[in-house]
């Protein structure tokens, strides 16, 4: 591991040589890996404005979703009588993490709640995040821990900016429907993917497996996750340029939805994985 400078942010660099590969991870832009390459091959989208500015949410890499995924009513939720403000995508994205340990081809990253996030999300916890890059292959190694009194509600995810075109892509999604965000209806997944418009998200629930696939150009990227995750979110703001492939552990909408939502009895955690792999054409 070695420590660089990108856009005045000190970043974390991951390398594994034997197999041509490198992740950079920003511990204080949300702890966000910010540039994968795996086995030569650069995979990850980046608007790099987006990463200098603080103000702004980071359009790229892959975001850290948490202690929610996706839009609340009105960025309200309710929970035992009262009424909390949360933005899209929750909090962690924007809060600095530290780094607890590393060594050239992983880092561990910590995130605790504090009194801003308390407002939002009246809860003591503790997130270790294990970045790992072992034969070519990323894999995010996470343990979720409540350190409150009472049970936790969440549901994590991922928000991978992989390059791509859209209308060249292929799609191999362990699912039977999705909910359009378009129009809120549950549709048969039936139709190729790739002539669908993905500006209003396609959320793919449940999955009936661990691994997603994008083609492009010969190259397949796989995403697998282990069975915490529910749905895979598909989108891009520009699909020209980008598509997000997104392991989520539950369909947007509350900690009132009993589908996904996780409720993590006091004092315990949970442990979960993703992986990011690329199959050269």
């Amino acid at each position: 591991m070695t420590m660089e400078v990108m856009a005045g942010y000190n970043v974390i660099v991951l390398t594994e040589k034997a197999t041509d590969s490198r992740a950079v991870l920003c511990p204080e832009r949300g702890g966000i890996l910010i540039q994968l390459t795996l086995h030569g091959k650069d995979i990850l989208y980046l608007q790099e404005e987006t990463f200098a500015d603080p103000a702004k949410n980071i359009r790229g890499g892959n975001p850290v979703l948490f202690p929610i995924c996706g839009p609340l009513p009105n960025n309200e939720y309710q929970l035992n009588g009262h009424t909390y403000t949360m933005r899209q995508h929750g909090f962690a994205r924007n809060k600095a993490w530290k780094v607890i340990d590393q060594a050239s081809n992983w880092a561990t990253l910590h995130l605790q709640d504090d009194e801003e996030s308390f407002k939002q999300y009246p809860f003591h916890f503790s997130l270790e995040f294990t970045y790992k890059l072992e034969d070519g292959k990323l894999s995010i190694y996470q343990t979720y821990k409540n350190l409150s009194s009472e049970t936790m509600p969440f549901y994590a995810g991922f928000h991978p900016y992989f390059n791509a075109n859209h209308s060249n892509s292929r799609y191999e999604i362990p699912a039977t429907q999705y909910v359009d965000n378009e129009d809120g209806i549950t549709k048969k997944y039936e139709e190729n993917l790739k002539d669908l418009p993905i500006q209003d998200a396609k959320n793919f629930s449940p999955v009936s497996e661990g691994i997603s696939r994008l083609s492009n150009n010969q190259d397949t990227i796989e995403v697998e996750y282990s069975n915490d995750f529910t749905t895979i979110v598909v989108w891009s703001e520009r699909p020209d340029q980008y598509v997000c492939l997104e392991p989520w552990m539950a369909l947007p909408g509350g900690f009132e939805q009993m589908e996904g939502v996780v409720r993590l009895p006091a004092h315990e955690e949970l442990q979960a994985k993703c992986s990011i792999s690329i199959k050269l054409g």
